[in-house]
């Protein structure tokens, strides 16, 4: 197995990846392709979930802004009013959907990752980047803001550092949580 794509959050005219959001440890997507009737299937071993996510935050609202799909039945709708183009990895891509997304809760995204603390498993951890935001969201809109690097810096590598510590298992579903435990 190997280290997953991340969803990626363009915001302030930065690009940051998104180790985690609330919802996750009860199967809530941000954004699930299936309501489009599209059937995501394994991309390649970087991509288990068999897509991957830009979205864009413009005057404080949550787009869907870039969708990369391999679909199982080989089926793409048009979404949003775009219509599917070949991506990479034989998956297709959808440009520009400028697609609202009505999440409400935490989302917690990261830059400046630091790559020796990178695990080859799921996707990374807040205590590889440099430097982590939570956002508040309440449907798609922010309504707060929290620079937590520093807290981040009191834990920095450490999931990678005590990574082979942990029971085989136990490493590998902890490894493609993106809940928002900081660790």
């Amino acid at each position: 197995m190997t280290g997953q794509i991340p969803d990626t959050v363009i915001w302030k005219k930065k690009k940051y990846d998104l180790p985690g959001y609330e919802g996750e440890e009860n199967d809530v997507e941000l954004f699930d392709p299936k309501i489009f009737g599209l059937s995501p299937q394994v991309m390649h071993t970087a991509c288990y979930r068999g897509f991957y996510c830009t979205y864009k935050i413009v005057r404080n609202v949550l787009y869907l802004d870039i969708l990369c799909v391999n679909d199982g039945h080989d089926t793409y709708p048009t979404i949003n009013g775009i219509d599917v183009s070949p991506g990479r990895y034989d998956a297709y891509e959808y440009l520009h959907l400028n697609l609202p997304i009505q999440y409400s809760g935490l989302l917690r995204i990261g830059a400046d990752f630091h790559s020796e603390k990178y695990i080859h498993m799921g996707f990374q951890k807040p205590s590889a980047y440099g430097i982590v935001w939570d956002l508040e969201l309440s449907d798609g809109k922010i309504v707060g803001k929290k620079d937590i690097s520093e807290k981040v810096k009191d834990i920095e590598g450490r999931y990678h550092d005590n990574y082979y510590q942990y029971e085989l298992i136990d490493s590998i579903n902890d490894a493609f949580k993106r809940d928002m435990n900081l660790r």
